[in-house]
């Protein structure tokens, strides 16, 4: 119950910062949803980004009241869903396993979180210039897509969308060139810890995927890049 009680105390500080030092106790249902998470062996990467992605959309709603870890429920479960398909790892694999909860933004609406976004880290002028010029190419594409959507619907749609995947790719490749050697040696280090309940599960090169994949989420986290894949 040790490392539960940690995992718990970690997302309630994660939760704290999120909602701008404003402190809302993981107690009650919302310990026993985090438990669960422990216990299905969601890393803790995927449950901080659940967080923010979930915040995200919060703070552009009507709410002014901080953000409850009951509400990012969804957004975890999807999140951790797709990392055990990226990783390989299936739900046989997985320590506890429950079900979850799928859901997907409209791709307009997702396309224009990420222009706004990208929009904000274009003008980081600490970042390395050749990762800000992958970014406003992103941009000028996106809007491309964006507007190639809105003219287009049911099936005409798929080509617009199929380009989400190879810009994503871009801007995850040119991250990954310019990451610090130092960030990098950190984000593998808490992988390797966060993957540890399923290093006897896997076979060795499952094993350097799965670290791999979940490197790459920490580099994205670090630089705020949002996911372009829907």
């Amino acid at each position: 119950m040790s490392d539960v009680a940690d995992y718990c105390r970690q997302v309630e500080a994660h939760l704290t910062r999120i909602n701008g030092g404003h402190l809302v106790r993981v107690v009650g249902p919302g310990f026993a949803l985090v438990k669960q998470w422990a216990d299905d062996g969601v890393p803790l990467s995927v449950v901080f980004k659940g967080i923010e992605q979930k915040a995200e959309r919060h703070t552009q709603g009507a709410s002014r009241r901080p953000l409850r870890i009951e509400f990012c429920e969804a957004d975890v479960r999807e999140l951790f869903e797709a990392w055990r398909r990226a990783t390989g790892i299936s739900a046989a694999s997985n320590p506890g396993d429950s079900a979850g909860t799928s859901r997907r933004a409209s791709p307009s609406k997702a396309i224009d979180r990420a222009i706004e976004r990208l929009g904000r880290l274009a003008g980081r002028l600490e970042l390395p210039d050749e990762l800000r010029d992958a970014v406003s190419h992103a941009i000028e594409t996106l809007s491309s897509v964006r507007e190639g959507l809105a003219h287009t619907r049911g099936i005409a749609r798929d080509p617009w969308l199929a380009q989400l995947a190879p810009i994503d790719q871009d801007l995850m490749a040119q991250a990954r060139r310019v990451a610090d050697a130092a960030v990098v040696r950190g984000l593998t280090e808490q992988a390797e810890r966060e993957l540890a309940p399923y290093r006897d599960r896997l076979a060795p090169e499952a094993w350097q995927r799965a670290v791999t994949v979940t490197v790459d989420r920490g580099v994205r986290a670090h630089f705020g890049l949002p996911t372009l894949e829907l």
